[in-house]
């Protein structure tokens, strides 16, 4: 695996333990699972992609993290999703999610993701945070050039869905860390 200042930058900021349960809304088949999976040694990371392309690529790059049981895959929409169904990903105690994140995913940003918040808040363990990522660069990038959402677009979604917010940013990268109330 390449090294990539981007996804280092994310599961820094986002704490990432060892033992945390993480749900992944659209990582494609690129580097996000595996950077993951490689801080993990009892946790489990679900990664959720409507593409079927993403996902059966995203399951041959990563089949090693899969058959670890560190990662698994699921392919469906946010709308076809129910708590149950991810929650038995992580195993039959689980109560919830530790990180709940999506990077550079628009349906967060294009819309009221109202129905897809309320999921995401349903998932959580009691601790547990929802993390939204965009950008493309380098968190040591001068100058942003990706093209993101302005953060008060988002971050009256996440507090009229019962979300507190705070925004952590670094070069060309914008994160957006929510807590449920």
């Amino acid at each position: 695996m390449a090294a990539d200042g981007r996804f280092r930058w994310i599961v820094e900021t986002m704490l990432v333990r060892p033992d945390d349960r993480i749900l992944e809304i659209g990582p494609g088949s690129g580097d996000s699972l595996a950077y993951l999976a490689e801080r993990l040694r009892n946790g489990h990371v679900v990664g959720v992609d409507r593409s079927p392309t993403a996902i059966a690529r995203a399951a041959k790059r990563h089949a090693a993290y899969i058959d670890s049981g560190r990662v698994s895959l699921l392919q469906a929409g946010m709308e076809q999703l129910r708590r149950e169904q991810l929650l038995e990903e992580i195993g039959p105690d689980a109560t919830g999610f530790d990180i709940v994140f999506a990077v550079n995913v628009n349906l967060f940003w294009t819309k009221r993701p109202t129905t897809e918040l309320a999921l995401i808040r349903d998932c959580l363990a009691e601790d547990g945070k929802f993390y939204l990522f965009y950008g493309y660069g380098q968190p040591d990038a001068r100058v942003s050039t990706s093209p993101k959402p302005t953060p008060g677009h988002l971050i009256d979604y996440l507090t009229q869905a019962a979300f507190d917010v705070d925004v952590v940013s670094s070069g060309d990268l914008l994160g957006i860390v929510a807590t449920p109330r």
